[in-house]
């Protein structure tokens, strides 16, 4: 896969794309947000299989731990030291996979590589859980729930920390700390008139913990930008995960809908995100990005890095809607929200196709240690010349020596 690079982009270019990105975000809040509007008979909504579904799931997962495995099941470290585990998820057939960590210690980040991806029929993943010489000594036992199209598998690792006499130079941030990251999708990416989807995802704070008992507020738009559905009252799990089924007319009409979900806890940064679909087919686009994975030079995925090492950005496109020329963007973040590199790449994206696209970032010695972020984007053109964002994604890695 070819490699795109851009060397020569400046700082002040840097910050006016990063300012743009944040624009783009508000503009989404502020769609969810925003005075509703009395929703046309086009959906009906089935919110009240969520709890069921939920403990339906959980169940499933004690009595199927062979779904998920990770090794080894218990590790020590000394704060400010990071600790490996290997993750397998084996299943019948086809399923979408998402990764979240529960209980992962304080001032300490859970980090897997990758996060999302398709089980076809295995999955393999890496978890990194990063602690900081702020992490307190104990024993802390982390779950990690696998989340298998809508379905919840869990298993259990145990990680001993003890103190250390010296200071690390990997830490988690005040800047970041009190952020919520929220992710939404639907169950399928073309519908037809009259079926039935899913609106799903997960809430999780910046260390990688999941957020239980909150409120999402989850919002759909018809191809007019009308909008059709405003659910306010959805509450995450214990995996911090939350579903909305929703029946499509028979009469729904054909094109491109958005959907629009938002989080917005006390203490914490609200959170804001959001998706597309096609019921039948569309004359827009309409991208989502399945997966972002980061990998070393020799293409194993991993979430721990070391100053002077090169770091692979992977980043799939999917493309449900009409063709077009689309940018894919890559921004690196540090763990002070500073953007250290902002690269693209011009590809076209066929109706029904997918590319996935790789990025190279090398880091420097001079670099701060913690946690960085690699924030995915695809819009329809440049930015410069009236462009938009149509989906966005996010990874991370630790850079720790």
């Amino acid at each position: 896969m070819a490699l795109y690079d851009v060397a020569d982009l400046t700082i002040a270019r840097h910050a006016r794309t990063a300012v743009i990105i944040v624009l783009a975000m508000i503009a989404v809040s502020s769609i969810v947000q925003g005075t509703a509007l009395a929703p046309p008979l086009v959906y009906a909504i089935n919110s009240s299989a969520l709890t069921a579904s939920s403990q339906t799931a959980v169940s499933a997962s004690n009595m199927t731990q062979s779904v998920l495995h990770i090794t080894p099941s218990t590790s020590s470290i000394t704060s400010g030291d990071y600790a490996r585990f290997d993750i397998e998820v084996n299943q019948v057939g086809v399923a979408n996979v998402l990764l979240v960590a529960q209980g992962v210690p304080t001032d300490s980040n859970a980090i897997f590589a990758p996060q999302a991806g398709v089980a076809n029929p295995e999955l393999h993943s890496t978890l990194s859980i990063v602690t900081s010489s702020n992490t307190p000594a104990g024993n802390y036992n982390v779950t990690v729930v696998a989340l298998l199209n809508g379905e919840e598998y869990s298993a259990y690792i145990s990680l001993q920390v003890s103190s250390s006499s010296t200071t690390s130079e990997t830490s988690s941030t005040s800047s970041t700390s009190r952020s919520l990251s929220l992710s939404v999708d639907t169950d399928l990416h073309v519908y037809e008139p009259n079926s039935t989807l899913i609106v799903r995802g997960q809430l999780s704070d910046a260390f990688g913990n999941a957020v239980p008992d909150a409120t999402v507020i989850v919002q759909v738009d018809d191809p007019t930008g009308a909008q059709l559905i405003l659910e306010n009252n959805l509450t995450t799990d214990a995996a911090g995960t939350y579903q909305l089924e929703v029946k499509l007319n028979p009469q729904a009409p054909a094109g491109t809908y958005s959907v629009f979900a938002s989080s917005s806890e006390p203490g914490y940064a609200s959170a804001t995100t959001h998706t597309t679909f096609v019921v039948d087919s569309s004359l827009t686009p309409s991208a989502v990005i399945p997966q972002v994975s980061i990998t070393d030079s020799t293409g194993n995925p991993s979430g721990i890095f070391s100053a002077g090492q090169t770091i692979f950005v992977w980043v799939t496109v999917q493309n449900n809607g009409a063709q077009f020329q689309g940018v894919i963007w890559v921004q690196i973040i540090d763990p002070n929200g500073t953007p250290r590199s902002v690269q693209l790449q011009m590809s076209t994206l066929a109706a029904g196709t997918s590319v996935k696209i790789g990025f190279s970032y090398t880091t420097s010695i001079n670099l701060p240690r913690g946690v960085y972020t690699a924030n995915a984007l695809v819009s329809d053109k440049l930015i410069s010349q009236g462009g938009v964002f149509l989906a966005s994604a996010k990874a991370q890695f630790a850079l720790t020596g």
